[in-house]
């Protein structure tokens, strides 16, 4: 298979997974020949059933460490669930003809125009852990669970007990019209979340995050064939199976990834996690892990140096809107950066003074090793540029190969500014941490000849927000110069080397 088969596989897929449904239902209604009636009560119950269990399942996987933990996304993850369960229940119980019921009841109707725009809301919150209710949930997670699971199955029994209760025997003024456009709404809201989980699968290829992108969009489908199917016809039908497929596969997705963590906190939390980096490092294989830490076991001063490289490396790689195929090369190329030191001698990478020209010799070849070793390895060249180039500067004067500006490749002018900046705030055998703000001011001034100005000015961006900073002193930094050309980090120019 080819890099572009690979590449474009899964999204023609997931348009498949739309376009087929939206197919049978446009060829149902086009040719009302072949929407055949079938109407059956108990078939209704028993698949509306299977539904509500799969949810519940989803519901039951969450609470109990919604609690625990007073996650947010997890605590309305669990509640949503619950109340979504409870009312397709109602909707399978409050259908004419089940359980001895015999009129009219307009909430057969009204259920499951509640329980999806319930869904929508639910996956919509668990993607955004920092928004006020979430936050109020996570304070208080079993009036959050206890409260909305309570008034729903009330409402389920009251209404399924008699049906012209509440309103039950007709509709009410404006509710159709009302419901169309909370259908309208939720369909956008799902679109949406669905768009979110994609994005998270194209970064970590996680089969996890391709399942719930799937139940957003098949639950979309199921919107469509409710509002405009025939009812008790196949159209009509339809609008169960794509519910079906919805639900059980944001069951499948909680499941799966339940089994794979083995601890169903950080399953859960991973599945709804909004870090770019940890959906991300899930497809990290593990020939990168083992290299990388083989690196870092032989200096303490720098364990946790690549992890916090490609973590800032990905940070301003999102601000400069890369895509998922080059973040996920950026992430890979700035964890493996330094791989290439596995080959220097003890005695010089941990070297507590200036280095001679034989050391710096021994340093500047790292870049070239790591190329060599990562070569070799399939599922790791795609961050090789990164890896031999991180040490380029923009004006040419690096190394290995002196290349400048734009001829570097755009993931190692990044790994540059995130190397850089993760060396100078971090103590070293040869030099205590600088201040952030201190190195903040090395690498402004420094842009346009150590640094891309574009790479600088996304990393600007983010300590700013991440730190509160702000560029101070715009000239070049005597001081940092002189002691970044006597220390380890750095054989040419300023620091980065060591780390």
């Amino acid at each position: 298979m080819t890099r572009r088969e690979r590449r474009t596989g899964p999204l023609v897929a997931m348009i498949g997974v739309l376009a087929v449904p939206l197919g049978i239902f446009a060829l149902l209604r086009r040719f009302p020949a072949l929407d055949i009636a079938y109407r059956s009560t108990d078939v209704h119950l028993v698949v509306m059933s299977i539904v509500a269990v799969c949810v519940i399942v989803v519901a039951a996987l969450a609470a109990r460490p919604a609690v625990r933990t007073r996650q947010g996304p997890l605590v309305v993850l669990a509640s949503t669930s619950t109340v979504v369960a409870l009312l397709l229940l109602g909707h399978g119980l409050a259908t004419p003809g089940t359980g001895g019921l015999v009129g009219p009841n307009v909430w057969v109707g009204r259920y499951p125009m509640l329980a999806l725009p319930v869904f929508a809301i639910g996956q919509l919150l668990a993607t955004r852990p920092h928004w006020r209710p979430v936050r109020w949930a996570a304070r208080h997670p079993v009036a959050s669970l206890l409260a909305p699971s309570g008034l729903t199955a009330a409402l389920v029994v009251v209404t399924t007990v008699e049906e012209t209760v509440l309103g039950g025997g007709a509709r009410l003024p404006g509710e159709v019209a009302t419901f169309q456009v909370v259908a309208v709404l939720t369909g956008v809201v799902l679109l949406g979340v669905g768009a979110q989980h994609w994005w998270w699968y194209r970064l970590g290829a996680d089969t996890v995050q391709q399942l719930l992108t799937i139940a957003c969009w098949v639950t979309v489908m199921a919107l469509v064939s409710y509002q405009l199917g025939v009812q008790w016809h196949l159209s009509w039908w339809d609008y169960h199976a794509y519910l079906l497929a919805g639900f059980g596969a944001a069951t499948a997705a909680v499941v799966i990834d339940t089994r794979r963590a083995l601890v169903v906190d950080d399953a859960l939390r991973s599945a709804f996690d909004v870090d770019p980096l940890k959906h991300l490092a899930s497809s990290y294989p593990e020939a990168l892990l083992a290299l990388v830490a083989a690196v870092e076991a032989r200096d303490s001063y720098t364990h946790g140096h690549s992890v916090r490289v490609a973590e800032l490396a990905v940070r301003i790689g999102t601000r400069m809107r890369l895509s998922s195929g080059r973040l996920r090369a950026l992430a890979q190329g700035a964890y493996l950066h330094d791989v290439g030191k596995i080959g220097i001698p003890d005695a010089i990478l941990n070297k507590a003074g200036p280095l001679d020209a034989d050391e710096r010799a021994w340093i500047e070849e790292h870049p070239v090793v790591g190329a060599q070793i990562v070569g070799r390895i399939e599922s790791l060249r795609h961050g090789l540029a990164a890896v031999r180039h991180h040490h380029e500067r923009f004006d040419g004067e690096g190394y290995p190969d002196g290349i400048a500006g734009t001829d570097i490749a755009l993931i190692a002018r990044i790994v540059s500014v995130a190397d850089v900046w993760d060396a100078l705030v971090t103590d070293r055998a040869y030099r205590k941490a600088w201040s952030h703000q201190r190195a903040l001011d090395y690498i402004v001034a420094n842009s346009g000849s150590q640094f891309d100005p574009a790479c600088v000015d996304a990393f600007v961006a983010f300590v700013g927000d991440e730190y509160g900073l702000r560029p101070g002193r715009t000239a070049d930094d005597g001081e940092a110069r002189i002691e970044g050309c006597h220390g380890h980090d750095q054989a040419v120019g300023a620091t980065s080397g060591s780390g």
